[in-house]
């Protein structure tokens, strides 16, 4: 059964100990090191060009694991990796989904598959993508999935919990309640930059009436 652990990060606590072992299956033979990557986009701002700059953190995970669940776990981790172009790559393939859905089910349905010509790609890429999306999250023995947005913190989750567990109390301090938990919904930095852009909306719109 799968664990998500929380672990924080920064100059206080020490670098993360992976355990010697493969996450999925447990063996200790024959291990070679799998690099994952985890980023998060810091802030994006305007600059003189008249374009956007934006500033990002990556940080990389190098644990443990064996040559047979090595290549499944890197390719499901690049598919589900935070970064803006994975964001992106993603997007395509959601929206090829809805576009495949309304032609399965809209009014014309299959009719209208003869007359897409290469829009036909769009759809037939969407299922495709959101088919690879499944996989990766079935078949990752180890993934990063984000960045704590208000805290040093990053979250982690393991499909075996044998493994969690070890991993856990290999790094004690770090995933420790007190040092893990997370900012109540209400002091979320987001909440607040949400209200503040609603109510300069609502100010706005009064002034113009």
């Amino acid at each position: 059964m799968s664990q998500l652990v929380r672990v924080a990060i920064g100059e206080n606590f020490p670098e993360i100990q992976w355990p010697a072992c493969c996450p999925e299956c447990g063996t200790t033979k024959s291990l070679i090191r799998n690099t994952s990557r985890l980023g998060k986009v810091k802030s994006i701002r305007p600059n003189l060009q008249g374009g956007l700059t934006m500033k990002s953190e990556v940080m990389y995970l190098n644990y443990w694991i064996c040559p047979q669940h090595a290549a499944e776990t890197r390719w499901a981790n690049r598919l589900l990796e935070k970064s803006p172009v994975m964001h992106l790559i993603r997007f395509i393939f959601y929206v090829g989904v809805v576009f495949a859905i309304g032609l399965i089910f809209g009014p014309r349905r299959l009719e209208t598959f003869p007359d897409l010509g290469p829009l036909l790609a769009l759809p037939l890429l969407g299922i495709l993508g959101v088919a690879s999306l499944i996989w990766a999250r079935i078949a990752t023995s180890l993934w990063p999935i984000r960045f704590d947005p208000d805290q040093d913190v990053i979250e982690i989750q393991f499909r075996q919990a044998p493994y969690a567990t070890r991993f856990r109390v290999m790094n004690r301090e770090a995933t420790s309640a007190q040092n893990t938990e997370e900012t109540p919904w209400y002091k979320r930095a987001l909440l607040w930059k949400v209200i503040v852009i609603v109510l300069f909306f609502m100010f706005m719109a009064r002034l113009m009436k």
